[in-house]
């Protein structure tokens, strides 16, 4: 589905406000399974001491950070100022920089690598940030990134997304947007890189799991520390809300592995080269 102009902009303003709002949350809440495809990602960008790398989306980065350790000469970029400020906060030492992920703020080829952790969901226009991807790359330098796996029953997004859909209210004030899970898909990452220039393309599937002390975990990571399923779970008359999140606590439960509730949550790592 390709957004109108007029989509596009009301998505973007949408998602602008809402990682504004939700950047602590989502910090707090969604850090410790993020972060889990962090080194698989970063090996695929074959990111190396002095490796110009820049992380994009980079929300409060922790991506940029597992660069740095990596010796890698890191770069984040992210279009929340809220956002921005939360990188800068956790990791002082470390450079961000404010910016359009799909219009990005560098000279073309500045950086070996480019690596983008769960932000291609969260455009309104990704194609855009494939290019700029390119452009901003160096010949032989590699372009990575992270999306949350197709959702399967079992799993955080499938045990989320189905309680939702069995019984939630529709609600049509939501701006449209793109397939959320449109780049879990092989056949779609290989079109979009390839398109754009892009050689090597691959994607693989990263095993992550989300570990809880209390099965209601889940479901508040989702009410709080998210944008767009955030938003649906609040505008949910609160009764509905309330069975939804009984749903999901019941699906969580089933779960637990001796003190902790071990929920999987895999990701889509994707890759691509710009050959010279």
């Amino acid at each position: 589905m390709k957004l109108t102009k007029d989509q596009s902009e009301a998505f973007s303003a949408f998602e602008r406000a809402g990682w504004d709002r939700a950047a602590r949350a989502y910090h707090d809440h969604w850090c410790r399974l993020s972060i889990q495809s962090a080194d698989a990602m970063l090996h695929a960008a074959k990111v190396g001491p002095g490796a110009a790398v820049l992380d994009v989306a980079t929300g409060a980065g922790y991506v940029a950070a597992a660069a740095d350790a990596l010796e890698g000469d890191v770069t984040g970029l992210d279009f929340s100022p809220a956002q921005i400020e939360l990188a800068r906060q956790e990791y002082p030492g470390l450079r961000f920089v404010q910016g359009d992920a799909q219009d990005m703020p560098f000279e073309p080829e500045t950086f070996d690598a480019v690596v983008m952790g769960f932000g291609m969901n969260h455009l309104p226009e990704p194609e855009k940030v494939i290019g700029e991807a390119w452009r901003v790359l160096r010949p032989g330098g590699t372009f990575a990134f992270t999306v949350w796996a197709e959702p399967k029953p079992g799993e955080g997004f499938g045990i989320v997304l189905s309680a939702i859909e069995r019984h939630g209210v529709p609600n049509p004030d939501l701006p449209a947007a793109p397939p959320y899970f449109r780049f879990a898909d092989k056949g779609e990452v290989a079109s979009a890189l390839g398109q754009a220039g892009f050689s090597n393309v691959e994607t693989i599937r990263v095993e992550q799991t989300w570990r809880h002390s209390t099965p209601d975990q889940v479901f508040a990571a989702f009410n709080e520390g998210a944008v767009r399923a955030t938003e649906m779970l609040r505008s949910q008359p609160e009764d509905v809300r309330q069975i939804i999140r009984e749903d999901v606590r019941a699906e969580v439960s089933k779960l637990k592995a001796g003190d902790s509730y071990v929920v999987p949550v895999p990701a889509a790592l994707s890759v691509g080269v710009k050959t010279a």
